[in-house]
């Protein structure tokens, strides 16, 4: 059963409710919809936040909401994604007309992986009683290396999924076109050569030698990238990464290792204050939203 609210209980909150309202992706409470809160809650009733799963039904819900004529203006948080630069720099001109802004990093879980968040975490929580951290995860610079590390190892799964993606855009009205899933963690490519994989699906609709070209190409682009955090995380997946963090970061002995959503959580309570990026652009929505009902 979905935890985020029907269009219809979402336009009761809102008609009783104050400030800005922005729908945000994720399934439940738990998602992005607790990220968000977590950061801007000193914010109070100026805004609040409402998950949707997926960026079709944010988008969709925005555009209804609206359409409804609820009091309080409505607007669309959604992850970056294959967004090209143009696109997200577009939304800073004051001609921008959408409702939906797109993150500038690729996912929200990219900016859930400050390393001295992590090193926080692995001192306080992790390794507390011990009062010392496993060597190679005990300073900011080691656990920077490993996030930097996680992030090479997902350059191929990024090129797939952006490969995925672009033949979707290019083929999806020929016959014997099927849409391909996107792979979800960096395993998934362990035995096999993604290239081959992307070839041997396109030829059900004749392009393979297509699926190969896209896929190198992509695959350079973000080698060339690779010592570049700031440009990774506007192409690679923060999911994939922190996936990794997750599997692999050490526990001490006989402690059990906390759930995925408990150990975001735990990095929460060291990074309280919202990332910069983030800031910005909730003050951008904000400002929006006053001309709005100021005009």
């Amino acid at each position: 059963m979905s935890g985020y609210k029907s269009l219809d209980e979402l336009e009761v909150v809102l008609r009783s409710g104050a400030g800005i309202a922005i729908i945000c992706e994720g399934e439940d409470y738990r998602e992005d919809e607790f990220f968000y809160k977590e950061w801007f809650g000193d914010l109070g009733r100026m805004v609040t936040f409402h998950a949707q799963d997926g960026w079709e039904y944010v988008q969709d819900a925005v555009k209804e909401l609206r359409r409804r004529g609820t009091p309080v203006p409505v607007y669309g948080l959604l992850d970056r994604d294959f967004t090209p630069d143009e696109e997200i720099a577009r939304q800073s001109e004051p001609s921008f007309e959408g409702y939906c802004y797109r993150l500038p990093r690729y996912d929200l879980e990219s900016y859930l992986l400050d390393p001295e968040g992590w090193l926080g975490v692995l001192r306080r929580v992790l390794w507390r009683r011990e009062g010392r951290v496993l060597e190679g995860w005990d300073t900011v610079q080691g656990v920077t290396d490993r996030i930097r590390g996680f992030y090479r190892e997902a350059l191929p799964i990024a090129a797939h999924n952006w490969t995925a993606q672009r033949l979707a855009e290019l083929h999806a009205g020929q016959p014997n076109f099927v849409g391909r899933s996107y792979l979800t963690a960096v395993q998934a490519l362990a035995s096999v050569n993604a290239e081959d994989v992307l070839a041997a699906w396109a030829s059900a609709f004749g392009a393979q030698e297509t699926a190969r070209e896209v896929y190198r190409e992509r695959l350079a682009f973000l080698r060339a990238r690779e010592d570049d955090l700031d440009e990774l995380q506007k192409h690679v997946s923060g999911k994939l990464v922190f996936q990794e963090l997750h599997r692999t970061i050490p526990c001490a002995p006989k402690r059990q290792r906390p759930q995925r959503v408990d150990l975001a959580e735990r990095y929460l309570d060291q990074r309280r204050e919202p990332p910069p990026e983030l800031a910005a652009l909730l003050h951008r929505i904000l400002s929006r939203a006053e001309r709005e009902r100021s005009g």
